[in-house]
Order: structure tokens, then sequence, then C-alpha cells
């Protein structure tokens, strides 16, 4: 079980910032946000395939720019060009999944029907983690081992 450490407890230096993601009231995936252009344009890319961390879900959110969140199409879509591993993905609007996919390694792009505040990637066996008009909560977490501190919400 993950312990939820107070603010006011002290926490390791080598704790890193993360975003614990629920549905309903379970606690599903534990991501890293990227929220820069280069961040936002790698995702996963390169990296290995994310382990769960205490059955919750490794991967990331990418925010997306405000300037882009009114488009859908290409411009708010993800590339599997050089992954090695299936991603669930999700896009996320106003806290709601409005789109998944199973998106398969190989020279294929994923563009969403519809406007996007964030996308999440995930392991490809997550894409039952939610589901389409799922409403979902984040919140900032300081992992440090097994070890989990609360923060604000975003």
């Amino acid at each position: 079980m993950i312990s939820v450490v107070s603010s006011g407890q002290e926490t390791s230096m080598n704790s890193e910032n993360k975003l614990l993601i629920s549905s309903g009231g379970e606690r599903v995936a534990l991501v890293r946000e990227c929220s820069s252009f280069l961040d936002i344009g790698k995702g996963l890319l390169g990296s290995a395939e994310p382990e769960d961390t205490q059955g919750l879900f490794g991967g990331v959110l990418l925010r997306i720019p405000a300037y882009r969140q009114r488009y859908c199409g290409l411009i708010n879509s993800i590339h599997m060009i050089g992954m090695k591993y299936p991603l669930s993905v999700f896009w996320i609007s106003e806290g709601r999944v409005t789109e998944k996919v199973l998106a398969e390694p190989g020279f294929h792009i994923y563009s969403p029907s519809f406007p996007s505040t964030a996308v999440i990637e995930l392991p490809g066996r997550a894409i039952s983690a939610f589901s389409v008009g799922d409403e979902l909560a984040f919140e900032q977490v300081r992992v440090s081992g097994d070890v989990l501190s609360g923060g604000e919400k975003p």
C-alpha cells in the first residue's frame, strides 16, 4: 500500500514530483508531468516501458499549451515512430477522458477528434484503466522510494 506523508513531514532529498491520477476514487496511475516544449515532444519516446509502482501504472501526462487547446487533429497528435512498445493514449479535456487509443509501435500517428488540454501516455497494458467519459482527479505528490507526500492539486 502507498503511504501518504503529510506535507509537514520531511521526505528524502532524492524525491521527485509526480502526478497521482485517480478515477472514481481509485488511484490508477503515477505519472511524470511534461509541460516544456521538448518534454511534450518526447513523451515516452526512447524510454524503457514504464514499470508499475505498487499497482499504479507509470507514464507521462503531456500538458498541451493553451494556444493549442482549442484545436484537434494533427496539432495535438502523438506519433509512435521509434517506440519499442505499445502505449495506451488518453486525451483529456476539462478533467474528462474524451478519447483513447491503443497506439502500436511503428510509423503511426494518432490524432484526437476533439480539442484536448492534456494527453496521458501509459503502457499498452493500461488501455482499460480509463474509459471515455471518466472524470479524473489529479494530485501533485512527492515520491521518495515507496512513500508519497500529498501536495496541492494542479
